[in-house]
């Protein structure tokens, strides 16, 4: 079967796997029709993330099931799906706590060894393990391209939203306006934000993140601290949403942040450390949250959102491509040259 494969640094291209067959009574084979490039992608094409030459990517993902195992109970053939980006095992103590993200057999598709060597779902088939614990049935009238956000960027930024304590009325920073960055501003909305700020530095960005609703700053043209200030009253954000993953951004985090707020850290980092302000965030009695979202926690309720139409995430999509083009995809997207690939496969 035909999948994206990585090559090197900086090189990816389509490529001939074996097609995963049915191995255990929990797994189910997706017959996937649409992937999407993931700014955590870009970790490993940028070879901050352990992987090997030949190795196939993508984590987000649609498609049709096309077998399931005999234990499987919630699924059957030609079931339209959508799966988290990561797998649980739904029987361990973290899964019986709801804390999916910590399964003792987590995994992340397509992302290396480091995160359980689990083949990528850019590709025609994907095998899915714990089906019914890893696999969402569509509504019938939800299409492909607003479902695709529920497995990862979009339950991702609503579950980072909702863990740093968002309560309707209040005023929230987002830091990065990439596709998390946008699906925060989306989130924030809808949950009751009466103000969503988006910093960045890409124009096209920040276009789309005003569309959605929000109050673009553009760093480089002027002070993110003083506008943030000014248009919160000389008070700072209550929730600050750090969406790009660093210790720029975060630091800035704590610099929007107003006394007695909360920062909620969603960027994936291959950063090590980080000089935390303590002294500070004691005297200003903050709150400081990071972690790997838990998307099988969220995505229900994602999932009911977009088939309400109360999220509308598709309109940051810009570009839908084959396959085949996943290359050239991955290269828009590293320029930032493109807000969100989608990659058609089925």
């Amino acid at each position: 079967m035909r999948a994206i494969l990585f090559q090197g640094k900086g090189q990816v291209a389509v490529g001939e796997v074996p097609k995963p067959t049915l191995k255990d009574p929990g797994d189910v084979l997706v017959r996937i029709t649409l992937a999407a490039i993931c700014g955590s992608d870009l970790h490993i094409y940028h070879g901050a993330i352990p992987m090997l030459p030949g190795s196939s990517l993508g984590h987000e993902f649609v498609g049709v099931v096309e077998a399931v195992g005999e234990g499987v109970q919630s699924l059957k053939p030609g079931d339209r799906v959508v799966g988290p980006f990561h797998v649980a095992c739904g029987a361990c103590r973290a899964c019986r706590r709801g804390e999916f993200n910590l399964c003792e057999k987590r995994g992340v598709y397509g992302y290396g060894p480091l995160m359980g060597n689990l083949p990528g779902a850019q590709a025609e088939w994907l095998l899915v393990p714990y089906g019914d614990v890893n696999l969402r049935k569509l509504p019938e009238k939800l299409s492909e391209e607003r479902a695709i956000f529920a497995g990862d960027i979009l339950s991702t930024a609503f579950g980072g939203l909702v863990q740093g304590g968002l309560r309707p009325g209040e005023r929230v920073a987002v830091i990065g306006a990439g596709p998390v960055g946008l699906m925060a501003v989306e989130s924030a909305l809808a949950l009751g934000a009466s103000k969503v700020l988006v910093l960045d530095r890409v124009k096209d960005r920040l276009e789309m993140a005003e569309a959605i609703g929000a109050i673009p700053i553009h760093v480089e043209r002027e002070n993110p601290k003083r506008r943030v200030l000014e248009e919160t009253q000389d008070e700072g954000a209550d929730l600050v949403v750090e969406a790009v993953g660093g210790e720029a951004t975060v630091a800035l985090a704590f610099e929007l942040v107003r006394p007695g707020g909360r920062i909620s850290a969603l960027g994936v980092t291959t950063t090590t450390t980080f000089p935390f302000p303590l002294n500070s965030a004691l005297v200003r009695d903050l709150t400081f949250r990071i972690g790997l979202a838990n998307v099988h926690h969220y995505i229900d309720q994602v999932l009911a959102l977009l088939e309400a139409d109360r999220l509308k995430p598709e309109r940051v999509i810009s570009h839908v491509l084959p396959l085949e083009e996943a290359p050239r995809g991955y290269e828009l997207f590293d320029r930032k040259e493109a807000r969100k690939v989608l990659l058609k496969v089925g």
